[in-house]
């Protein structure tokens, strides 16, 4: 490579490396608590932690790869245009077939590299992550199984553990009951369990202690039989998922074996899918290579934050081209070659008819449209804002008169405003394609609907928003700030008799109104989106419906040291088709009234059982006494109707106020909720987080701003690993007791708060 040559490639590496490096982890980061919680609660070693990192990183560079060339190839191309540097080039005879050299190696350096990701590194990746999956799937089960609630990811198995301990090793309050035959229902109580490991029959068994089984039917008690016992191993399955089964799917299959099969025509449909995509994905860098090229040159204007908002909706067309088309293949519906090479098809046709167009040296309308709009919207809101009305005359008392608030605060914000949408476009894009190609395989098996599929990421998106806000006010502040800087605008302003400290005012203002917003979101917001994308994800993977959610809850722990077991409940007429009550000692766990009633009635005041039984238990396990009844009035039932209409939820899907009820009905009653504690605290200190992204960015920002804006972005995402880090790491330690619930919640944000006011107050203002 000549010296022009190696100038354009390193003009367009840098920004692609910052963008793989910031996409990247914002896909893996999804995995840090999960990979956190093994090492904190489960030990996991080193080697097991490297292992599964190993494995989760391929996948993500693969989807990647590809932005990011695109995203350099923009962002590179739009400041060589934006300083004249382009029009330098050709005004010395420079080709476009010259200029494009650079861009074309760096597109088959990165097809290259994800080539052997795609086609070797990946589905042995996906073999081993499997395979790692199950090695410390004991570890895993203790971790997946949540406390006072009713599992039933096995088909006809129910589990039910009142309490586990903080390291996950023990169960105490044991509730397991076998439905196989729902007319004669086996019912296991158990003051105590332990998981274990079985690795020569590759399953998981729990050791019960001290407890009874009981086995009856409701139609004919008289055929109640029980047994008491010390100590019972039972295998207990906890899940049901493709990735639990010792079958290899389409995507952990070696790309030999597929091709193998592929000749020999004896490939599904699905694994010549999957065949042409591993193919297909890569050469999306060379696609996105060729398109980027022609409208980086093309941009006169806007330079790279053009770039960045041009690769965020090419990203986002070409991953929902490339995704319809690899659902309608994986549907039988299309050719796998055309459903999966389409979008490169397409976009590399659109490459070539760029690139000739640029050649006769035309300008791209299309660029230029966009441009222009941007212009016609900025001036009509200067037509807006200049007018003669209301909203004119507020907006220049509110700029003139207040000290408080002055036109420099409009410029910061209005930059500021610019660079945080448009990084939280990027990072949520990215989030949702990736998401969806997790999902994509559940979709095509479980033949679910679009409706389903946008309903569940519009449930979805707030969650997302809330992780990603603050990285996203990160990354914003310190490129705004950073651009002023290497522009020598803050000397300016420094000059101007204004502080720093001032300048950085309206900044720290809206970091808190974006903090407020976050917690607003999450007492209000949250709790319900959650709940209801749970629902989707769960009709895309084909999982039953929980048990916890209502009408259709068939098992609930109620008040009073009672469990209910119903077919249905009618929340119109307050009535049970069918329920039996279970009374068990909360000291041992064990059973001590059973009662059965074909139909249950509120009366306004008490519930009234019709047609059915009560079989009192002894201390040995027998029944001790029966009586049936035509009419019983179970007035030691206290949970009226209203208790069967509320939802069983998780810390994630309540509010601050009814997450604090909860912990302190869970405390009274003797139980660990320290867990729960820490996620009642992060519920106040996460929303901080933007606030204290903005004060440790801004004292960065102006230290660090003359390297550039790209070094700022790079230095953001060094910052954001190590907070979020922290952040996870904290959580789990007060979780298993090792810290105070308070300390785990608010720690990190004190530690990279007062860090960032210690910069703050460093900064020659």
């Amino acid at each position: 490579m000549n010296r022009l040559d190696r100038y354009i490639f390193r003009e367009i590496l840098t920004p692609a490396l910052i963008a793989l490096i910031a996409l990247t982890f914002v896909l893996v980061g999804r995995e840090l608590s999960a990979l956190l919680e093994l090492v904190v609660r489960r030990s996991a070693t080193g080697h097991e932690l490297f292992s599964i990192i190993a494995a989760i990183v391929p996948g993500a560079l693969i989807f990647t790869i590809p932005t990011a060339v695109l995203v350099g190839v923009l962002t590179g191309f739009g400041r060589l245009s934006s300083d004249s540097e382009s029009v330098a080039f050709r005004a010395a005879g420079l080709s476009m077939a010259t200029i494009l050299r650079p861009v074309l190696a760096l597109g088959v350096l990165a097809w290259g590299v994800n080539m052997v990701l795609s086609v070797w590194i990946a589905p042995t990746a996906a073999a081993n992550l499997r395979q790692l999956t199950r090695s410390i799937g004991i570890r895993q089960l203790a971790l997946e199984l949540q406390p006072r609630v009713f599992n039933e990811d096995v088909e006809d198995l129910v589990l039910y553990v009142q309490d586990i301990s903080p390291d996950g090793s023990e169960w105490r309050g044991i509730l397991l009951a076998n439905l196989e035959d729902p007319d004669e229902p086996k019912v296991i109580f158990a003051r105590s369990g332990q998981l274990v490991s079985d690795p020569d029959n590759e399953q998981y068994q729990v050791t019960l202690s001290a407890g009874s089984r009981h086995v009856v039917s409701p139609l004919a008690p008289d055929r109640y039989s029980s047994t008491q016992f010390d100590t019972l191993t039972l295998p207990v399955p906890i899940s049901t998922e493709p990735t639990d089964t010792t079958e290899s799917t389409p995507v952990e299959l070696s790309t030999r074996d597929l091709w193998t099969a592929v000749r020999a025509d004896e490939a599904t449909y699905g694994e010549q899918v999957e065949f042409h995509r591993r193919l297909a994905l890569p050469f999306a860098s060379l696609a996105f290579a060729l398109i980027g090229f022609p409208l980086g040159l093309s941009t006169k204007r806007g330079g790279r934050s053009l770039g960045l908002v041009v690769s965020a909706a090419l990203m986002l067309i070409y991953y929902m081209v490339f995704i319809g088309g690899t659902q309608i293949a994986g549907n039988a519906q299309m050719s796998p070659f055309l459903g999966t090479w389409g979008a490169n098809l397409g976009f590399t046709l659109l490459g070539v008819g760029l690139l000739l167009r640029s050649e006769r040296e035309r300008s791209n309308r299309a660029m230029e449209l966009l441009l222009d709009t941007g212009a016609w919207i900025r001036k009509r809101f200067a037509s807006v804002r200049g007018g003669p009305n209301r909203f004119s005359q507020w907006a220049y008392s509110l700029t003139h008169h207040p000290t408080w608030f002055r036109t420099l605060d409009l410029y910061v914000l209005k930059s500021f405003s610019f660079f945080f949408l448009l990084v939280l476009v990027v990072f949520v894009s990215m989030f949702v394609i990736v998401t969806l190609f997790e999902l994509l395989p559940d979709i095509v098996q479980n033949n679910a609907s679009f409706g389903v599929v946008a309903s569940y990421f519009f449930y979805l998106l707030p969650q997302i928003l809330y992780w990603v806000i603050p990285l996203a006010v990160l990354v914003a502040v310190l490129v705004n700030l950073g651009t002023l800087t290497k522009a020598n605008e803050t000397l300016a302003v420094k000059a101007g008799a204004i502080s720093l400290y001032r300048l950085s005012a309206p900044l720290l203002l809206t970091g808190l109104v974006l903090s407020t917003g976050i917690y607003v979101m999450q007492d209000f917001l949250l709790p319900y989106t959650n709940q209801r994308q749970d629902e989707f994800r769960n009709q895309i993977k084909g999982r039953p419906p929980q048990t916890y959610r209502d009408p259709l809850r068939k098992w609930m722990a109620g008040s009073d040291n009672r469990i209910y077991y119903y077919n249905y409940f009618d929340p119109v007429q307050n009535s049970f088709p069918g329920i039996s009550v279970f009374e068990f000692d909360p000291d041992s766990f064990s059973l001590l009234r059973w009662t059965f009633a074909e139909q249950a009635r509120w009366n306004g005041q008490s519930w009234a059982f019709l047609k059915g039984w009560t079989a009192s238990i002894d201390g040995s396990g027998q029944m001790d006494a029966y009586d049936s009844f035509e009419q019983f009035a179970y007035s030691q039932m206290s949970d009226d109707p209203d208790y069967f209409k509320k939802e069983v939820l998780t810390a994630s899907q309540m509010n601050y106020p009814e997450l604090n009820r909860y912990i302190d009905d869970l405390s009274r009653s003797g139980f660990d909720v320290s867990g729960l504690t820490v996620d009642l605290y992060r519920k106040l200190s996460f929303p901080l987080v933007s606030v204290i992204m903005v004060i440790i960015a801004i004292p960065f920002s102006f230290t660090t701003g003359r390297r550039g804006s790209f070094y700022g972005i790079g230095l953001s995402i060094v910052i954001g690993i190590s907070y979020w880090a922290a952040f996870e790491l904290f959580d789990k330690l007060g979780g298993i007791n090792q810290l105070s619930p308070l300390i785990a919640a608010w720690f990190p944000n004190l530690i990279f708060g007062f860090s960032g006011f210690w910069l703050l107050l460093k900064v020659r203002t």
